[in-house]
């Protein structure tokens, strides 16, 4: 197997070194009940009230949340569990949506992602996009080099993404001289029908039995084909998409055009999107955050305008420590931001979640930290605490009053 060749950056390598390494990456409770608390979503939460209604349609219909974020849901973590909590509860099985290329490929544990990177011209909004090439949904977009392949394989690593029947590819500008083919649990290649036209278009595989790997062979193709992603399905239910955008504050997002963004909602009409955002500028530097304020009202007004029926749940930035002689203690900057977001919040009317609050408040992240819940940079969590504010946030949402 050929993987993703291309040399990660060093903070991307450390980070991965902290996710694979961290001693309780597959743990699945939390070991200390105590760590972590309910908190209330606050803000506007009627609109969540359409969101929960919803799903009650889940039996008939597929629900879909978007899930942005920053580094701290890099690798499906948080997202993961909060796919497999709303699965679980209303139905709905797979990973959802992946990118063509994407960088978390060596630490995310809900897929093994494949391909091989000098095949593909790709950008994306954590890259260079230097010829800005339009992105897709997930902030990536890939282009074939004429010889290119992905492969996506199911994992075992929890129920809600051990096999899927649907593969549904996200592409626009298709030519005639594209010819995509693919093939289910390493079968035969079949042809694939693309459709042409500038709007993002979807072409649909159907596995007659459970698949666990699909392979997409895109030989001879145009350059001029824009490849976003797919999405692996199986049924009605949930789908809960992990976009994550790391090193950013959450205002690159206006960066894809929102054309895209409208013909995906077209597609796959997201009833909830989740903003994830705060770690990459809570810094000592700064103590003046008015201008993350306006460009995030602004991003997320576009975002209610481009998605109507969605509701927008903005989560606070979770604590972040620093070392104050021998301890370990809140940046004072954390505070800064989650003030900030919370007047975000207000003035754009959409719903807040506290993580910090949630997290425990000040100073939080050192027990995290010393209960193998969060890594030893003392800002991401391990996957055990993953599924802890994923459970919280579950939580939260499932009970707006």
């Amino acid at each position: 197997m050929v993987f993703r060749t291309k040399l990660l950056s060093i903070s991307t390598l450390v980070l991965s070194f902290l996710f694979l390494s961290s001693p309780l990456l597959n743990a699945a409770f939390n070991p200390n009940p105590q760590l972590g608390k309910k908190v209330p979503i606050t803000g506007d939460t009627g609109q969540l009230k359409k969101f929960l209604k919803s799903l009650n349609e889940t039996k008939t219909k597929r629900i879909r949340i978007a899930h942005y974020g920053d580094s701290i849901n890099w690798g499906d973590v948080i997202t993961d569990e909060l796919r497999q909590n709303f699965q679980n509860k209303f139905g709905g099985a797979g990973v959802g949506f992946l990118s063509i290329c994407n960088d978390d490929i060596a630490v995310r544990q809900t897929v093994k992602h494949t391909f091989f990177e000098p095949d593909w011209e790709w950008a994306s909004l954590f890259t260079r996009n230097l010829k800005n090439y339009p992105l897709g949904i997930a902030g990536t977009v890939a282009k074939s080099k004429g010889n290119s392949w992905v492969k996506y394989e199911a994992t075992n690593f929890m129920n809600s993404v051990k096999s899927f029947k649907y593969v549904r590819l996200f592409y626009n500008n298709a030519k005639n001289d594209c010819n995509v083919s693919y093939s289910l649990n390493n079968g035969s290649f079949k042809n694939l029908k693309l459709e042409s036209g500038a709007k993002v278009r979807e072409s649909d595989i159907n596995s007659p039995d459970n698949a666990v790997s699909v392979k997409l062979n895109f030989y001879p193709c145009s350059s001029d084909v824009n490849f976003f992603g797919v999405s692996l399905e199986n049924g009605n239910g949930v789908y809960v998409d992990n976009f994550p955008i790391r090193g950013n504050s959450g205002v690159a997002i206006d960066d894809i055009p929102k054309n895209i963004l409208s013909d995906f909602q077209k597609i796959l009409n997201y009833k909830l999107i989740i903003l994830n955002y705060g770690l990459n500028i809570a810094s000592a530097d700064q103590t003046n955050y008015i201008w993350y304020r306006n460009k995030m009202i602004k991003v997320i007004n576009n975002l209610k305008q481009v998605f109507p029926d969605a509701a927008i749940l903005l989560v606070g930035v979770n604590d972040k420590a620093v070392k104050k002689g021998t301890k370990f203690v809140t940046d004072p900057s954390v505070l800064l931001v989650l003030n900030e977001q919370k007047i975000i919040a207000q003035q754009t009317g959409v719903a807040f979640w506290n993580s910090f609050e949630a997290m425990g408040g000040a100073n939080s992240m050192n027990e995290w930290v010393n209960q193998n819940l969060a890594l030893r940079d003392y800002s991401h969590f391990s996957e055990a605490g993953g599924k802890i504010m994923a459970d919280l946030l579950t939580e939260a949402i499932l009970n707006v009053k």
